[in-house]
């Protein structure tokens, strides 16, 4: 769930109309995507580097024991 300034809302609904777009579209192809790139998260890897990687973290995660 989100919610959106008013004004923010009109210019995301203008920049979906100017490109031939649904607001949902927007927010999934072009917003998410980006502010993925600037915060530096990403999808887990379906390559082999990034299946090394995933159980290179999986290996180094803590135990916890009692």
């Amino acid at each position: 769930m989100q919610s959106l300034d008013p004004q923010i809302y009109a210019q995301l609904r203008k920049m979906a109309k100017d490109r031939g777009i649904t607001m949902q579209e927007l927010i999934r192809a072009v917003i998410v995507p980006d502010w993925m790139k600037r915060t530096g998260s990403s999808r887990p890897s379906s390559s082999k580097a990034g299946r090394r990687q995933a159980r290179r973290l999986r290996r180094t995660r803590p135990s916890i024991t009692a």
